[in-house]
């Protein structure tokens, strides 16, 4: 048994929030208790910082130089580095491909993210190819494809956590119908949909938003499109927090109607996230990158193209701009995520749930990262936190 002594943000309940001062005890890659009060003399391992749970990222399409549909066994690599950010779990995701892609890519990155280490590959994210062409955004149109029942469950293993639709294009909720049939999430993204268009997908099955507010109907004092009727309902959404994605009064205004509970942090990196500026892959595109932005030339202009985001930073950010607690923020990077995928041991400090804990700073960076109660990542004596 692992005893780790800290402050850490407590359980749900009474307390829930609030930083207390105690161990935990880890047994068997889980939480065996959680002693509030408990003096050091009662651990073998001090955390120097706030523990909290650990990250859960459900956009991921790269990192580190690698970009998961031209090399999916890179995602072992990735897996391997993400403990850095605080990351334990995260899905990775493919914009877009062609339609013989699809069965190759699937058995070799769900081969690749059951051997992979580190944070732990939960599932897959399809993002596309049922997209409409008037929010492409970076997905080539010739790539993109009506909704089609068949073509759906040739592109389906056991694997894929997400499917990212546009739900106003006609056959679409039979999708959606089949994707929940399947307990997999179906999510609305890269879409024109009108208000009352999203409504009736959220009564169909639509049960998450792709990247509030990019690629979908922007909102209209008359049309409040998709983008309008995430925030007016009890549908949760990702939320890319880099300052560039969304304007940060538009963050603070999405905080304060979806609350923490409604919103999962995303990063949506690509291959260049953790690399130099420079030109990367995303699936079949060339993106340029400098230090914070990521866009690649679509119809004579650019288009942001994913980001070069960590989640450890997008927790601080969400911070910053909405004027959050570190718990509120922290449960949109855990919590909330983990409730979207239906993860019911994990986004928590508590008896039973997975021992994926991150330790912070008093700056919000990353001291140390456990993943089923092992230490995957730790921050060398005297290291500042990474933007």
């Amino acid at each position: 048994m692992l005893r780790l002594f800290g402050a850490f943000l407590s359980p749900m309940g009474a307390q829930a929030g609030t930083v207390t001062e105690g161990v935990i005890a880890i047994e068997g890659g889980r939480i065996a208790a959680v002693l509030p009060g408990a003096p050091p003399a009662a651990a073998d391992m001090p955390a120097a910082g706030t523990v909290v749970p650990g990250f859960i990222d459900l956009q991921i399409n790269g990192a580190y130089g690698h970009d998961f549909m031209n090399a999916p066994e890179s995602v072992v690599e990735v897996a391997r580095r993400l403990p850095e950010t605080g990351v334990t779990g995260f899905l990775p995701t493919i914009v877009a491909a062609p339609a013989a892609r699809y069965a190759p890519w699937l058995a070799a990155i769900t081969e690749a993210g059951r051997a992979a280490r580190g944070a732990c590959v939960l599932g897959l994210h399809l993002e596309g190819p049922f997209l409409n062409v008037e929010k492409k955004a970076t997905n080539r149109p010739e790539l993109l494809r009506a909704p089609d029942l068949d073509a759906l469950r040739e592109m389906l293993n056991d694997f894929v956590r997400i499917m990212t639709l546009a739900p106003e294009l006609p056959g679409a909720l039979d999708l959606v119908a089949e994707l929940r049939r399947r307990g997999i999430v179906a999510a609305a993204g890269h879409s024109m949909a009108t208000y009352d268009e999203a409504m009736a997908a959220f009564a169909a099955g639509v049960n998450y938003g792709t990247h509030l507010g990019n690629a979908m109907r922007g909102l209209h004092h008359r049309e409040l499109g998709l983008f309008g009727a995430l925030l007016a309902s009890a549908v949760p959404v990702g939320v890319i927090v880099d300052g560039i994605h969304l304007h940060p009064e538009l963050v603070r205004l999405a905080y304060r109607l979806k609350g923490a509970a409604g919103i999962t942090l995303v990063t949506d990196t690509i291959a260049a996230f953790g690399m130099p500026p420079g030109h990367y892959a995303l699936g079949t595109r060339t993106v340029e990158v400098d230090e914070t932005t990521a866009r690649v030339a679509v119809d004579g202009g650019y288009n942001l193209a994913g980001a070069v985001l960590s989640m450890d930073a997008a927790v601080r950010n969400m911070m910053a701009f909405t004027g959050c607690s570190l718990a509120e923020a922290v449960t949109m990077a855990s919590a909330t995520p983990a409730r979207v995928l239906g993860l019911a041991r994990k986004g928590q400090i508590a008896p039973g749930f997975d021992a994926d804990l991150t330790v912070l700073d008093a700056d919000g960076g990353v001291v140390m990262t456990l993943a089923g109660g092992e230490v995957v990542y730790q921050r060398a004596a005297g290291t500042e936190q990474r933007e």
